[in-house]
C-alpha cells in the first residue's frame, strides 16, 4: 500500500482557525476514510501521512464527508427557538409594530434547522436524528424560548442521556455541567456561541451550503493545501479567524468586507470537536468543578496589548499543542482530553505556573512547544482569538527558582493586585512580576532575564511599602521577600561591575548588637521596617507599617541611599557593643575595589545598581560563598584608601598584628559639607595614631567627588583589598620601636 505525505500549508499554527483544521482533518479522515492516518507539525505546516492521494482526499471532503452533528438547544440563536411575532398594528408612542407575544416568527436559524431536518442527503442521516431527538426534548420541558442560567443544567442533562452517540462530541467541546453547575469551554465561546452568533447555527449553514453549492467545491484545494482560489464568501469567519472578519483597515482600501474561505469555517467547527472538556476533581482543590484541556485565567502578560481590562473581560487562554512526531487521531484526542500541565505534584494553575511546567517538560511527551493562544474583547464588544507567543517546551536550568517560597509569596502579592480596589502600585507590580516570570521560562538561561524578574521582585516589595495599611492587613498575609537561594546568585549573575556591586550592597549582614543587648538592623532593616523578632515580618502596628528611624534609603537613587546609610550608621555607632559601622560583607560576595573605584568615578549605571540590590538584600545568608568572579586587581585611589580605612568594622590584619583604628564621624560630614581638605587632616589623623604612618600628606577632591567617597563606604571590601590600600598609603606596620 502506497503511503502519501501531505504538507498541508492551509494548517498553520497560527490562527486559532488554521490549527483547528489540522485536528479537524486528522479526525475526519481518520475516522471516515484511513484508520491508519498520522499527522505532525513541521516547519509551520500540518504534515499528513496517509493512503489518500491529494486527489483522494479532496474527493473525500466533496464526496464523501459526513458532517458531525452540532446542536446547541440552551442558546436562544440555536434555531429552536421562534421570535415573538409582531402586528401590522404600531405603537402610537414609539412608531414600533407591537408585538403579539406568541413566539412563531421563523428566523434564519430555524429556517436552517427546518432545512436540515426536510434534507434528503445520505451524508446528513446522524445530524437529521439528533435534531429530532433535540427538538423532541425542548418540546418536553415546555421550551418556547432559550433557557434561562438556572435552567440549562437540566436541558444539557437531558441532552446527554438521550442524544445517539454522534451528538455527544458537540456537547462535550462546548460545555460542561455537574449537578447545578454549568461551565463553557473557552474554545467556544459562552456555551457554544459568541454573542449574537451561534456556531452551531453557523456551522450547519455551511454545511448545507457545502452539499447544495457546486459554487464552493474548489475552495477545499485552499482550505487543506493553501492554494489561491477564487471564490470566497462574503461571511464573517467568527473569532477563529480575526483577519476575515472585515472592518477598517483589515483589507486593501479603508475599510473591507468580511471574506472567508467556508470550508475554513467548517473544518475548524469540527477542529473544536478534539478538545473535549469534561468534569474533574482537583486534587489540591477543595471543589469539583468543570476543566478544559490546556486552560486556565488569563494573565494579561506576556503579550504587546496586554490591558488591566483582559484580566476581567476575558475567557480563559489555551495553549495549543505542538508535536513533531506522527500521531494517530486516537493518540492527539488523548493528549488534548487528558492532558493536564504538571508542576511538582499539581496541576498548573496560571500561566506563569503553565510556562514553567513546559520549560519543566512536564507535559505529555512529544510535545515541541505551544502556541498560546487568548480570547480577548477588541473591536469592541467582539471576542477575537489572538495569538500571544510561541513557547518551546525546552529546559532551563535555574527554572526551579520560581517554587517554594518565592511562588507562594508571589500568589499571595498577586491575589491581592487582583482585588478590586488594589493599590496602582501593586498591579503595575504585578503585571510587572507576571512579565518577567514568563520571561524566565523561554529557552535559553539568560542573567539579564533574571535579573529584570529580581527588579520585578524588588518593585513588587516596594509597593507594599507605598500601602502601608494593605500591607499590614494580617488577613492578606503580605511579607517582604522570603529568602532567595544562591541559585539566583548563579542565575542573575551576568559578570558586570553593577551586579557585583549590587551584592555587595545588599548582603552586609549586621555585625554587632547594641549595648543594651538589641537586635541590630541588617543592611535590608535600612530600607524598610523590619521586625527585628521575625525578620521575614514587616514591622507593623495599629495604623499600618511602623515608623522606623533606621530605615533612611528609599531605593530611587543609589548615591542618596548609599550615604544615607552610611550616615545612619555614623549615628548608630556609639551605641553598638564595639566601635565600627556595624555591617560585614557576605562570604565572597565583598565588592572588588576595582568595581569600587568604578562606581567613585560615574562610570557605573547606578539605577541598575540599586535596583538590583532592592530584592538581592532577601538572600539567605550561611549558604557559604557565592564565588563570585572578580575582576582585575586595580590600584586604589588614595582618598579612598585612606577613607575606608578609617571607616571599618572589624580591625585590620597587619604583619604585626591587628590594628583598631576609631571612628570619628567628623570625615563624613565634613565631606558632606564640601570641606575636603578637614575630612582628610582628621583621617590622616585617626591613621597616626593607631600606628599607621600616611605617606601621603595632601588630598584633593572637588565637592561632587566628596560625596561619591562617602557614598563608596556603603560597598564592603574584602580584608586583603583593604590590606592593599594600607600598603599604597601608610609605611610598614610596626608594633615595638626603639
Amino acid at each position: 500500500m502506497t503511503i502519501h505525505i501531505h504538507k498541508l500549508e492551509g494548517c498553520a499554527p497560527t490562527p486559532l482557525a488554521h490549527y483547528l483544521k489540522a485536528l479537524a482533518i486528522l479526525r475526519l479522515v481518520s475516522a471516515q476514510a484511513d484508520a491508519d492516518t498520522r499527522g505532525w507539525w513541521k516547519d509551520e505546516a500540518f504534515w499528513l501521512s496517509t493512503k489518500l492521494s491529494r486527489e483522494d482526499l479532496l474527493r473525500f471532503f466533496l464526496e464523501d464527508y459526513r458532517p458531525t452533528p452540532m446542536l446547541s438547544p440552551w442558546n436562544a440563536g440555536s434555531g429552536f427557538y421562534f421570535r415573538e411575532g409582531k402586528s401590522t398594528d404600531k405603537d402610537p408612542a414609539t412608531g414600533k409594530l407591537i408585538k403579539t407575544g406568541a413566539r412563531n416568527a421563523p428566523t434564519e436559524a430555524t429556517r436552517t434547522l427546518a432545512a436540515l431536518l426536510a434534507s434528503t442527503s445520505t451524508r446528513l442521516v446522524d445530524y437529521r436524528a439528533c435534531a429530532t431527538v433535540a427538538k423532541a426534548i425542548v418540546q418536553e420541558l415546555g421550551l418556547d424560548s432559550a433557557p434561562t442560567e438556572a435552567d440549562k443544567p437540566a436541558l444539557i442533562a437531558a441532552l446527554r442521556s438521550r442524544l445517539p452517540s454522534a451528538g455527544m462530541a458537540w456537547l462535550d467541546a462546548s460545555v460542561s455541567s455537574l449537578g447545578e453547575e454549568f461551565a463553557c469551554a473557552p474554545l467556544l465561546g459562552s456555551g457554544g456561541n459568541d454573542g449574537n452568533e451561534d456556531f452551531s447555527n453557523n456551522y450547519l449553514q455551511r454545511v448545507l451550503r457545502l452539499l447544495t453549492d457546486a459554487e464552493v467545491e474548489p475552495l477545499i484545494a485552499g482550505a487543506l493545501f493553501g492554494a489561491a482560489v477564487a471564490g470566497a464568501r462574503d461571511i464573517a469567519a467568527g473569532q477563529f479567524l480575526p483577519g476575515g472578519n472585515g472592518g477598517y483597515n483589515a483589507g486593501v482600501g479603508f475599510e473591507s468586507k468580511s471574506a472567508a474561505n467556508v470550508w475554513d469555517y467548517v473544518l475548524a467547527i469540527e477542529g473544536t470537536l478534539t478538545f473535549g472538556g469534561g468534569t474533574a476533581h482537583r486534587l489540591d482543590q477543595t471543589a469539583v468543578g468543570a476543566a478544559f484541556p490546556f486552560s486556565m485565567r488569563l494573565d494579561p502578560a506576556g503579550y504587546a496589548s496586554v490591558a488591566d481590562k483582559d484580566r476581567d473581560d476575558s475567557r480563559l487562554e489555551m495553549w495549543l499543542p505542538l508535536w513533531s512526531m506522527p500521531a494517530n487521531a486516537s493518540e492527539v484526542r488523548a493528549l488534548l482530553v487528558e492532558g493536564r500541565a504538571r508542576l511538582d505534584r499539581r496541576g498548573a494553575a496560571n500561566t506563569v505556573e503553565f510556562a514553567r511546567s513546559v520549560a519543566k517538560l512536564g507535559t505529555s511527551r512529544g510535545i515541541v512547544g505551544f502556541e498560546r493562544t487568548a480570547f480577548l474583547t477588541r473591536n469592541g464588544k467582539m471576542r477575537y482569538s489572538v495569538p500571544i507567543g510561541r513557547w518551546s517546551a525546552t529546559s532551563d536550568a535555574h527554572e526551579d527558582l520560581l517554587g517554594g517560597d518565592v511562588e507562594k509569596w508571589v500568589e499571595r502579592f498577586n491575589r491581592v493586585a487582583r482585588e478590586k480596589n488594589a493599590p496602582k502600585a501593586m498591579v503595575g507590580a504585578s503585571r510587572m512580576l507576571n512579565e518577567a516570570s514568563l520571561a524566565v521560562c523561554r529557552p535559553g538561561s539568560d542573567p539579564r532575564r533574571w535579573q529584570q524578574l529580581l527588579i520585578a521582585l524588588g518593585n513588587a516589595e516596594a509597593a507594599l511599602l507605598s500601602t502601608p495599611k494593605t500591607t499590614a492587613d494580617p488577613l492578606k498575609r503580605l511579607t517582604p521577600l522570603p529568602p532567595l537561594g544562591m541559585g539566583w546568585i548563579r542565575a542573575a549573575n551576568d559578570g558586570t561591575p553593577e551586579f557585583r556591586l549590587a551584592l555587595a550592597l545588599a548582603t552586609q549582614e549586621a555585625a554587632f548588637r547594641t549595648r543594651a543587648g538589641e537586635a541590630v538592623a541588617s543592611v535590608r532593616g535600612h530600607w524598610m521596617p523590619i521586625d527585628r523578632s521575625r525578620p521575614t515580618k514587616f514591622a507593623t502596628g495599629a495604623g499600618g507599617l511602623v515608623h522606623d528611624p533606621d530605615v533612611v534609603c528609599a531605593g530611587r537613587d543609589l548615591e542618596r541611599d548609599c550615604v544615607a546609610l552610611i550616615v545612619r550608621r555614623m549615628h548608630m555607632a556609639p551605641t553598638l557593643k564595639a566601635r565600627g559601622l556595624g555591617l560585614l560583607g557576605g562570604r565572597g560576595t565583598e565588592a572588588a575595589i576595582a568595581d569600587v573605584m568604578a562606581f567613585i568615578n560615574g562610570s557605573i549605571d547606578d539605577a541598575r545598581v540599586i535596583a538590583l540590590a532592592r530584592p538581592l538584600m532577601a538572600f539567605a545568608h550561611g549558604q557559604g560563598s557565592a564565588a563570585i568572579e572578580r575582576p582585575a586587581p586595580t590600584k586604589p585611589d588614595a582618598f579612598y584608601s585612606i577613607l575606608r580605612l578609617t571607616h571599618l568594622t572589624e580591625p585590620l590584619q597587619r604583619e604585626g598584628g591587628e590594628v583598631c583604628i576609631a571612628l570619628d564621624s567628623a570625615p563624613v560630614a565634613r565631606l558632606l559639607a564640601g570641606d575636603v581638605a578637614g575630612a582628610a587632616a582628621v583621617c590622616l589623623r585617626r591613621l597616626r595614631a593607631s600606628g599607621l604612618l600616611p605617606t601621603v600628606r595632601v588630598l584633593a577632591a572637588d565637592r561632587a567627588r566628596a560625596r561619591r567617597l562617602v557614598a563608596s563606604l556603603a560597598f564592603p571590601v574584602r580584608i586583603n583589598e583593604l590590606a592593599r590600600c594600607a600598603d599604597l598609603v601608610t609605611k610598614p606596620y610596626v608594633t615595638d620601636i626603639a
